[in-house]
């Protein structure tokens, strides 16, 4: 069994040096590219173990490149149900790993960039933990606890997703709550910040989207 498994979707591209730099430094790791995907690998020399996709979105010669180093190549009809992302995230989950980190899902077009985040259900039903990185924030969905480490400073925002979430405490916080309650489409979880080395967010009931920023007042838009 995989320790991790690690996504390459096809939205925005995340700094190359960043990108090798967090995969040298995982153990255990099985990399699926989703087509598409593939265009990120042109300038690393990271190789994957498994390609996903419709192949609408792949340079031919570069595809025939990877079949003939016989990396395992999975190819659906254009005209599917499902997302690349997802069928490849479906593909990870059979294979019953500790965690899954999907790459290069944000950005772009906000449609895909939605049904990536929402996808964070599927691999939270299956009892694995599932994340969507790039170098500026990871996202992820609470159980019932989540802890952070040495993160002071940092931002952190919380959204529902579901239409309630009960008994949410924050601790450690610049802005603390205790046994407080988030409905859907509330933003009042976003931009908080990090105030201690050691601090933790608890919940009752309900879903929880968790957005932390790698960085120190450092976002996309600041760039």
């Amino acid at each position: 069994m995989y320790q991790q498994i690690m996504i390459i979707s096809g939205g925005c591209s995340v700094d190359p040096e960043f990108f090798s730099s967090q995969i040298s430094r995982t153990k255990g790791l099985l990399i699926i590219v989703c087509d598409g995907g593939l265009r990120h690998l042109q300038t690393s020399n990271i190789k994957p173990n498994v390609i996903i996709g419709d192949m609408d979105s792949v340079d031919p010669a570069q595809l025939a490149h990877y079949d003939a180093q016989e990396i395992k190549i999975i190819k659906y009809p254009a005209d599917k149900d499902f997302s690349d992302t997802e069928l490849a995230l479906d593909y990870a989950l059979n294979l019953k790993p500790e965690k899954i980190l999907i790459w290069c899902a944000l950005g772009g077009r906000i449609d895909h960039a939605l049904a990536n985040i929402l996808l964070l259900l599927k691999g939270q039903e299956k009892g694995v933990d599932t994340l969507l990185i790039d170098e500026y924030c990871e996202i992820f969905l609470m159980n019932r606890e989540a802890y952070f480490i040495n993160d002071t400073g940092k931002t952190v925002s919380l959204l529902a997703l579901t239409p309630e979430v009960t008994g949410i405490t924050l601790s450690g916080f610049r802005y603390p709550l205790e046994n407080g309650n988030l409905k859907m489409g509330q933003s009042r979880g976003i931009s908080n910040i990090i105030g201690k080395d050691h601090a933790d967010i608890k919940i009752e009931t309900g879903k929880l989207l968790i957005i932390k920023y790698r960085k120190k007042n450092l976002f996309p838009e600041a760039l």
